[in-house]
């Protein structure tokens, strides 16, 4: 159940596919009985545009790396240092890149009018036999993003040697293609031209750091355009 503390709060979204651009991810069914071994925190501001007129909403990311089964982690709780704002929830993600693998939330939000805080945090995570964990991860990011539209966040990202990345979604938001947005998919006819069933696409940019994630606003796939 997803909780609010301190006026802070968890948005209900999907996860985002262009995450995969830091996890290439699949879910992960397997479960076990040992002791989780964890190694690491990943933090990534992700900026979603709904459309090209209008600023971008923030949102964090919080992964928790695990050398072995993260499906024994029941929840996970983030603290800000700077703010004291707690954000905890047991609606996590899984996912698993090659053999690393990895649990978090992807859709911890700021109050109105606030931004997501660069420095100190504390990932706390309880497992199934109610064991403790706590690692530290640190943020820092450039807020120039939040005051950046769509159509300027190419430019911006090449001051953090960002790769250009493209979803191409079917029916029922189905990935059809995640991957680098070469020139054999400039526009919705080229697309179209190698996915027949593709209904949707979306560009986005990541990081070198990938600590900032940005994307872009769905367009449809018109063969016309």
């Amino acid at each position: 159940m997803q909780k609010n503390l301190l006026h802070a709060k968890l948005s209900k979204s999907l996860f985002i596919p262009a995450l995969l651009a830091l996890f290439l991810c699949a879910l992960i069914s397997s479960c076990s009985d040992n002791v989780i071994q964890t190694t690491d925190a990943k933090l990534s501001v992700v900026f979603d545009y709904d459309s090209y007129d209008e600023l971008p909403k923030a949102r964090l990311s919080v992964f928790v790396e695990a050398e072995s089964d993260p499906n024994r982690m029941e929840t996970i709780t983030v603290t800000c240092n700077q703010t004291e704002y707690i954000w905890e929830s047991d609606e996590l993600v899984r996912a698993q890149n090659n053999e690393v693998k990895y649990c978090g939330l992807t859709n911890i939000v700021m109050p109105p009018e606030e931004k997501i805080p660069s420095g100190d945090y504390n990932i706390t995570y309880v497992q199934a036999d109610n064991e403790k964990k706590e690692l530290k991860a640190l943020l820092r990011y450039d807020q120039t993003f939040y005051e950046t539209k769509a159509a300027d966040v190419g430019l911006l990202m090449q001051k953090y040697l960002g790769s250009r990345m493209l979803t191409i979604y079917g029916q029922d938001k189905s990935i059809l293609y995640y991957g680098p947005r070469t020139s054999q998919y400039s526009d919705a006819r080229g697309i179209w031209n190698e996915y027949r069933d593709a209904v949707e696409f979306q560009e986005s940019w990541v990081s070198s750091a990938q600590n900032v994630v940005c994307n872009l606003p769905l367009e449809k796939v018109e063969p016309g355009n």
